[in-house]
């Protein structure tokens, strides 16, 4: 499988297993296991809510992409990010 993002939290899918599924329960490469399953996001957020679920990751990011992001810094730039998103951009 090509490496997708998440249409929802941005989330590098690299492997079938990081999909989420459609109603059918095949796989859906648009969104991550975490966001979508069984045909529907599994969390009813805003895009604002889903910029602070992402910042607490934000340790394990910075370690994975070398960059050294406070979350005052990372939070502009990730909801700037998300927006371009499918999920927050209809």
């Amino acid at each position: 499988m090509d490496e997708h993002v998440c249409q929802s939290c941005g989330m590098n899918m690299k492997s079938l297993a990081d999909c989420g599924t459609n109603p059918d329960k095949t796989s859906n490469s648009e969104y991550c296991q975490y966001c979508y399953q069984n045909g529907a996001f599994t969390r009813d957020v805003t895009v604002d809510e889903m910029v602070e679920t992402n910042l607490e990751y934000l340790d394990h990011w910075n370690e994975e992409t070398g960059n050294s992001f406070t979350v005052d810094q990372a939070r502009p730039l990730l909801r700037e990010f998300l927006t371009t998103l499918k999920r927050w951009n209809q």
